[in-house]
């Protein structure tokens, strides 16, 4: 059964809606510019999941290439109870395929468009959105586009904060201290961000969970007007009102969420600690499980042998390997330059077996003279060298049954410029591992 090219397109047939062979596509939940979002099935473990579909072509136009890495890199490392997690990323030719944590409840935004909120419902939400608010902000992560359609419920009624896509890291930071560029939602957005003179990533989600707050409690937007200008200078003037129902308490916390004045607005820590807030709460307890690559000389059961829905995988028990890892130096999804020369390392595809993989770096290494300090069936690491100091850790993972993806990460200190021992000496041994589309072989 061909992968889809089009995920989910209404006109395809039944048969053409397997993905990968591995998620049965389904209903269309959402769509925007560039992505589309279906309902779909775990065919394997009958687990329902949701896919964006994100047309490639569209991103590269846009220039939001750099965007996507963003959310990838961002969602990969974020595991709370309250966000949304990401357990897989595929690609085809045309589009990039996010597998995400099903929320069986929809959007937080259809439920309280019906009806406002009790002010108990509401802290309950409210309370679950500033935990996973200050898990991201913890880890230097500023979600940026925080609004009620970007919160799920799952099949228990709990929230979960979705879509990245507008997120901002530390390493966005300029020397100034502060984030320059423009977005968000305009009844959602800052007053800082509006002035154009750069703005803290985390006071802006903190005035966002301020408008959510004061929605979820009141059902209408604190800052509104058909005229984007004058809704613009209503939200610069902090002009807005409470609703007659609003306990005291809950107004002190709304007037101090929305501070025009980024400097004095209240922060997550002192939220945690108001008194409107903490009736009820309870501590969110989660695991620190990233899913990235584990440090080189940890030798317990390694993560690195399981799927990236955290699943052993089968056969080899090699990692499989993520689509975006792929993507991420061929966005074209072309492999032709199996060797791509960087710093901190590079990769190359091969059909041959994992076990004769690593047989064959531990050759070449030893016939180096290099010593081998780690080997196993999925990674080897040699360390030595007469002439400078070289350290090489090479490591498999799955990208299809038949491809392995070999990725090599060298450290040498040099003596002189001959003495390059990946490059002159190891990397010429291994070229009869490299998967090339003509004849090629060890003779």
């Amino acid at each position: 059964m061909r992968e889809l090219d089009h995920a989910g397109d209404e006109s395809s047939s039944p048969a053409d809606k397997t993905l990968f062979g591995k998620y049965e596509v389904g209903r269309l939940l959402g769509y925007g510019a560039f992505a589309k979002v279906y309902h779909a099935r775990d065919v394997h473990t009958e687990r329902s999941v949701a896919i964006k579909a994100i047309n490639k072509q569209r991103i590269i136009k846009g220039g939001l290439t750099a965007n996507v890495k963003r959310e990838i890199s961002i969602m990969r490392r974020l595991r709370h109870p309250h966000i949304v997690r990401l357990l897989e990323v595929l690609a085809n030719k045309k589009k990039i395929f996010f597998v995400l944590e099903y929320a069986k409840g929809g959007e937080l935004f259809a439920k309280v468009a019906k009806s406002r909120f009790s002010e108990d419902l509401s802290r309950r939400y409210f309370q679950q959105l500033i935990s996973a608010v200050g898990y991201c902000h913890s880890r230097g992560v500023y979600h940026r586009d925080l609004k009620p359609e970007n919160l799920l419920l799952d099949e228990n009624w709990n929230l979960k904060v979705t879509d990245f896509g507008l997120s901002a890291v530390t390493d966005q930071i300029r020397p100034d201290g502060l984030l320059h560029t423009l977005c968000g939602t305009p009844a959602y957005v800052a007053p800082e961000i509006l002035l154009k003179k750069g703005y803290d990533g985390a006071k802006v989600d903190i005035w966002s969970c301020g408008i959510i707050l004061f929605v979820l409690n009141s059902g209408y937007l604190p800052f509104n007007d058909p005229n984007l200008m004058v809704m613009y200078k209503k939200i610069c003037s902090g002009d807005f009102r409470v609703p007659r129902w609003t306990s005291p308490d809950l107004k002190r916390l709304l007037s101090r969420l929305l501070d025009t004045n980024p400097a004095t607005r209240i922060t997550v820590d002192e939220i945690i600690n108001d008194p409107w807030f903490r009736v009820g709460f309870k501590e969110v307890k989660f695991h620190h499980d990233y899913l990235e690559l584990k440090d080189d000389d940890d030798d317990d059961e390694d993560e690195n042998s399981r799927g990236s829905d955290g699943s052993f995988a089968s056969g080899d028990n090699l990692k499989i390997m993520n689509a975006f890892d792929i993507i991420s130096f061929s966005l074209g999804y072309k492999l032709s330059g199996l060797f791509d020369d960087r710093e901190d390392g590079e990769r190359f595809l091969s059909k041959e077996p994992p076990e004769k993989i690593i047989e064959t770096v531990v050759a070449v290494a030893e016939g180096e003279g290099l010593t081998v300090v780690t080997k196993k069936e999925w990674c080897v690491k040699v360390v030595g060298g007469s002439k400078c100091n070289f350290a090489m850790a090479v490591e498999l993972k799955r990208l299809t049954e038949e491809l392995v993806v070999v990725e090599v990460r060298t450290r040498e200190s040099e003596v002189g410029p001959s003495n390059r021992v990946w490059k002159d000496k190891i990397r010429p041994g291994l070229n009869c591992l490299v998967y090339k589309t003509g004849p090629a072989g060890c003779g």
